[in-house]
């Protein structure tokens, strides 16, 4: 699957911060200098001092149109995203059980239209600038986007962002949104540090910044909605902000999940990885960047070096069964997108109690070459037998869901703590099929 976290910069991140803060204000903020370059050198040497780590060469800012920012949008798609999946996205995820609602038709052109009514500013690790489509904002909302994107050309001057987060060719899909979420989570934090201090004038303490972590990292969209009806936090937030918020509307679930977690859950893990200072989050960078999403939504796992389990399928073009089947995405879901899948299926009362038991997985989805028939393997390994027995109960009632009319052909089978499953193909081949999700190599990554 694509990786959602590459190009988000939300709007909901410095939406979220203002709703929290405004318990903590004291004082306004001064009024900034005049020029955005002169913002953001002046914020830029107050986020040094809130860190403790200098930049190591100015940071450019540059104002953007929305329409060139579709253009940026549609060229890191066709950069980031493989073909087959750009053009098979609608059938991938509906197949993997991410979405139910309407057709998905063009990829391309419900991300470009998600993305741009989403973003107030973003950074180019590529030209080492942040660009700042959303004008007319109010100061302090000015200054919460710019904290944001400052912080990310920090990170790229010491981490190498573009190395860091990968490509679809390094690493799959779980760590890469792990790996989003240290990113965004990290810059969400900072950012927050920033907005407090600014209105509370004065240095946030850990004690006062864990309330704001935990509004926000707990916060949904409706949440957040509610929240901007308070008319506090409407003024400072500006109106071209609340209609992004309400844009959100029309993006589907599954993309708005991702992309609050990986600010939010992510917020929440660095600030649990921080209290043992930056030098352990700078780790996430180095000796130890998270394994898996896993890591994100239960920071103890990152800390106890609790690593998960990787499966490596058998060659599919040398598989009879296989013959007639086109391969679409060959990926991990994770412990994150678990949880999307119940949800969306209709088990969201339990989401995250089944998807806690994640210990790895494998899936891969094909499409029939003479028809639109769609075939998933899945492979997944659980923390325990009892855990693998509730990932099992809860899957069945997500084939109800999933597969209600028209029926396709499903099985599903437990041994230990591993589950395997395979949807679609016909009653002739399941078998056959079931044999490939077994000969799924197994292995436990060791964290280094």
């Amino acid at each position: 699957m694509m990786n959602s976290g590459f190009a988000f910069r939300a709007i909901a991140a410095a939406a979220l911060t203002l709703v929290a803060a405004p318990a903590f204000s004291e004082n306004a903020p001064a009024p900034p200098p005049a020029s955005e370059q002169e913002t953001a050198n002046q914020i830029a040497g107050e986020i040094e001092l809130i860190r403790g780590l200098k930049f190591k060469q100015p940071v450019r800012v540059e104002s953007q149109s929305v329409d060139d920012f579709g253009k940026y949008v549609s060229h890191e798609l066709d950069t980031a995203v493989p073909k087959s999946i750009r053009e098979n996205y609608g059938t991938i995820v509906r197949t993997l059980g991410l979405y139910k609602g309407p057709p998905i038709d063009d990829f391309s052109s419900l991300m470009t239209t998600v993305m741009t009514s989403q973003v107030g500013a973003y950074y180019d690790p590529e030209k080492r600038a942040f660009f700042v489509v959303m004008s007319g904002m109010p100061e302090l909302m000015r200054g919460v986007l710019y904290s944001h994107e400052l912080y990310h050309a920090l990170q790229d001057q010491y981490f190498d962002l573009t190395r860091y987060t990968g490509t679809a060719h390094t690493i799959n899909s779980d760590v890469r949104l792990a790996r989003s979420a240290v990113v965004e989570g990290e810059a969400t934090y900072m950012m927050s540090l920033w907005a407090v201090q600014k209105m509370a004038g004065q240095q946030p303490t850990r004690a006062m910044m864990s309330q704001v972590v935990a509004m926000q990292s707990n916060m949904s969209m409706d949440q957040l909605r509610e929240a901007l009806k308070q008319p506090q936090v409407a003024e400072a937030l500006g109106d071209d902000v609340k209609k992004s918020v309400d844009a959100a509307r029309d993006i589907p679930a599954f993309i708005i999940d991702s992309m609050m977690g990986v600010y939010f859950k992510g917020m929440s893990f660095v600030f649990a990885v921080q209290d043992q200072g930056w030098p352990a989050v700078e780790k996430l960078y180095g000796e130890y960047p998270p394994q898996s999403t896993e890591h994100i939504l239960h920071p103890e796992k990152w800390l106890a070096r609790e690593a998960p389990v990787s499966f490596e399928w058998p060659k599919f073009g040398k598989i009879a069964a296989l013959r007639d089947w086109q391969l679409l995405d060959d990926d991990v879901l994770g412990e994150f997108q678990w949880r999307t899948v119940f949800r969306e299926q209709g088990l969201a009362a339990e989401s995250e109690s089944v998807a806690a038991g994640w210990g790895g997985d494998r899936y891969a989805v094909f499409k029939r070459k003479d028809s639109d028939a769609t075939l998933l393997l899945l492979r997944t390994s659980w923390d325990s037998e009892q855990d693998a027995k509730e990932f099992a109960d809860a899957y069945r009632r997500v084939w109800a869901s999933k597969y209600a009319n028209p029926p396709v052909p499903t099985l599903l089978e437990q041994s230990g703590s591993d589950v395997y499953v395979v949807e679609g193909g016909d009653e002739n081949s399941i078998d056959a099929l079931m044999k490939v999700v077994k000969r799924a190599k197994h292995k436990t990554l060791a964290m280094n």
